[in-house]
This record gives structure tokens, C-alpha cells and sequence, in this order.
């Protein structure tokens, strides 16, 4: 599972650029699933051998609590990621200001555009149709 957080995270970083907040969301969940498991490590490797011995129920109950917050909210992130809004790609701009000529906020189009399927009515040809 660790090796999958750390690939989770360095695909996020990469993909930073392209899905912007989504990504650091997304970052950000599998960091702390990351520290969930370390957290988990620790209390597989060091506090469960001394449970028999000094610590008592509240200690589990603590620790299991703060293992199901990592746990929680490093899903909730992910889950945050996947429907988070992406920034669209703008198109490059080109510089701005004196000496540059300016540009319009939209395509200006000199002519109506017709409907598709629509024709004009065909005109008769000058000297033809006139008595």
C-alpha cells in the first residue's frame, strides 16, 4: 500500500499542471493516507507489544481513532479530487500593452453567419423579369 501512495503522489505532482487544485487535492489525500499507514506501522510495531503489559483501553481506543481520521480523510480527499472542478486550458495570450495592437475579448465575424440548411432565394439575372 505504500508504494501505491508514493506513486499516487508523484503521479499527482505530475499532473499538477494539467489538473490543477484537483491534483494538489488528490496530493494531498494520498500523503495522508501515506501517514495513516505509517501510523499504523508504528502502532502494529510498537504500541500493540506493550498493550498487555502498560497501556490500557483508552490507548486503543485512541489509536484506532486516529488511525480511522488518516484513513477518512485521506479517502475524503481523493473522493474531494475526483469531482473537484479543473481549470480549463487557456490559449496563450499574446503580450499586451503599448505598441502591441489590441485584441478584441471575442472573434468579431464581419458578415451574419447564415443557418446551416438555409440558401438565399436565388435573384433573377439583371433585365429578365421586368416588363
Amino acid at each position: 500500500m505504500g508504494i501505491l501512495f508514493l506513486l499516487g503522489v508523484v503521479v499527482t505532482a505530475m499532473a499538477r499542471r494539467a489538473h490543477g487544485s484537483a491534483a494538489l487535492i488528490g496530493m494531498g489525500g494520498c500523503i495522508l493516507l501515506l501517514l495513516g499507514l505509517a501510523f499504523d506501522g508504528f502502532r502494529s510495531f510498537v504500541l500493540y507489544p506493550q498493550m498487555g503489559t502498560s497501556l490500557g483501553i483508552e490507548t486503543v481506543t485512541i489509536t484506532n481513532l486516529v488511525s480511522l481520521l488518516f484513513n477518512a480523510g485521506g479517502t475524503a480527499l481523493l473522493i474531494w479530487a475526483v469531482v473537484a472542478r479543473r481549470n480549463p486550458r487557456r490559449p496563450a495570450q499574446p503580450p499586451q500593452g503599448p505598441g502591441w495592437p489590441q485584441q478584441p475579448p471575442y472573434p468579431q465575424q464581419p458578415y451574419p453567419q447564415q443557418q446551416p440548411g438555409w440558401q438565399n432565394p436565388q435573384q433573377p439575372p439583371y433585365g429578365q423579369g421586368q416588363s
